[in-house]
C-alpha cells in the first residue's frame, strides 16, 4: 500500500469514529429559571459562546438541549432584563444523566436558578407626626409633600439599594415647634420596602410682645402768674 492510500485509509477511520462519537452524544435538558425577586424575569437571554440562543418566556423559564456526554460543561451567561443585573460571570453547566421517576421533574433535567437584581428598588415612607398638619416635607432640598388634616403624608421614592434617603421636616411655617426641621434617614437592602417615621413635637408657648411706653418729658419750672388786683382806698 502506498503512502497515499495509508493516509486516506486513516483520515477514513478517523472520520467514521468522529461520526460514531457524535452519534454517541446525547442531549440534555437544562432549564434555567430566572426570576427578579419573586417575579418571572420576563425576556431574559441566555447566552453560550457569545451567541443567544433562548430567551425566558412569561413564566421566567428558559430550556436548552444541550450535546454531549457526562461532565460535558457549558458557560451560560445570563443577561437579565433591562432595569436589572445579573451574574457578573457565566453560569457552569455541568452535563449529567439523572435518574428521576417523577415525569415532571425528568421533563425539567438539570435546573439551574438564576437571580435578577433591580437596578433600582422602591421605597416608601409613612410620616405621622401626631396631627402636626401642612407641614412641608423636603428630599434634596425641594418639596416632596406635606401632612394633611390628621398629620400623615404618604411618599414613594425610586432609589438604587443602598442609597440613603433624607428626608427634613420644615417647621418655618410654624415656629413655635420644637424641635426645629427634624431630620430622618431611610435606606433599603432588598426588595421593596415601607418604612415609617413617627415624630412628636412639643409646641412652645407663644411670645408675649411687651410694648415699652416712651419716656416722659422733664418738665420745666412752672411759672405762675399772679393777677394783682388794685385796692380802692
Amino acid at each position: 500500500m502506498n503512502k497515499s492510500a495509508v493516509v486516506a485509509t486513516v483520515l477514513a477511520l478517523a472520520s467514521a469514529a468522529g461520526c460514531k462519537q457524535e452519534q454517541e452524544q446525547k442531549r440534555y435538558r437544562v432549564t434555567f429559571e430566572v426570576r427578579v425577586d419573586r417575579a418571572p424575569a420576563v425576556g431574559a437571554r441566555l447566552v453560550i459562546g457569545g451567541q443567544p440562543v433562548k430567551q425566558t418566556d412569561a413564566q421566567g423559564v428558559a430550556q436548552l438541549l444541550l450535546p454531549g456526554n457526562d461532565g460535558t460543561q457549558f458557560q451560560v451567561t445570563v443577561q437579565c432584563p433591562p432595569g436589572t443585573t445579573g451574574p457578573a460571570a457565566p453560569i457552569p453547566v455541568t452535563l449529567r444523566t439523572l435518574e428521576l421517576a417523577d415525569q415532571a421533574a425528568a421533563q425539567r433535567g438539570i435546573v439551574q436558578s438564576v437571580q435578577c437584581t433591580p437596578v433600582e428598588r422602591t421605597l416608601g415612607v409613612v410620616v405621622r407626626t401626631e396631627g402636626q398638619a401642612n407641614l412641608p416635607i423636603f428630599w434634596q432640598n425641594r418639596e416632596v409633600g406635606r401632612t394633611d388634616q390628621s398629620g400623615v403624608a404618604h411618599l414613594t421614592f425610586r432609589v438604587r439599594p443602598q442609597s440613603p434617603v433624607q428626608l427634613e421636616l420644615h417647621t418655618a411655617e410654624q415656629p413655635t415647634l420644637r424641635p426645629e426641621n427634624p431630620r430622618q434617614t431611610f435606606a433599603i437592602t432588598e426588595g421593596d420596602d415601607i418604612q415609617v417615621w413617627d415624630q412628636s413635637f412639643q409646641v412652645d408657648a407663644p411670645r408675649r410682645t411687651v410694648r415699652r411706653s416712651a419716656p416722659s418729658r422733664p418738665r420745666g419750672p412752672t411759672i405762675m402768674r399772679i393777677q394783682s388786683r388794685s385796692l380802692r382806698r
